[in-house]
């Protein structure tokens, strides 16, 4: 699995955990010939939900608000930005 979750950040998974990847804008052209784009990796989890905990953290540490009030505005906007993008995955499951 790999969905783009915003902008460059991507959410990958493997047998055993979810990883939060970051796309550098590079590519590398691998042993067989074939360009590939070159991740950052963020982290890895043991579940979504706290790959997109994580989301929310950087998001938050990136923030650039100079009030609590600002903050507070942002973690909201962020989670409900969170909740808009589980609500739209879950509608194209169906």
């Amino acid at each position: 699995m790999k969905v783009q979750i915003e902008g460059n950040i991507y959410l990958e998974s493997d047998a055993l955990q979810f990883i939060l990847k970051e796309y550098t804008g590079a590519t590398t052209v691998g042993p067989e010939g074939k360009e590939r784009e070159i991740f950052k990796t963020i982290g890895y989890f043991t579940g979504i939900e706290y790959a997109l905990k994580h989301f929310l953290k950087l998001k938050i540490m990136a923030s650039t608000a100079s009030t609590l009030r600002e903050l507070l505005q942002e973690v909201r906007e962020i989670r409900q930005y969170i909740e808009t993008i589980c609500e739209g995955s879950k509608d194209e499951s169906n």
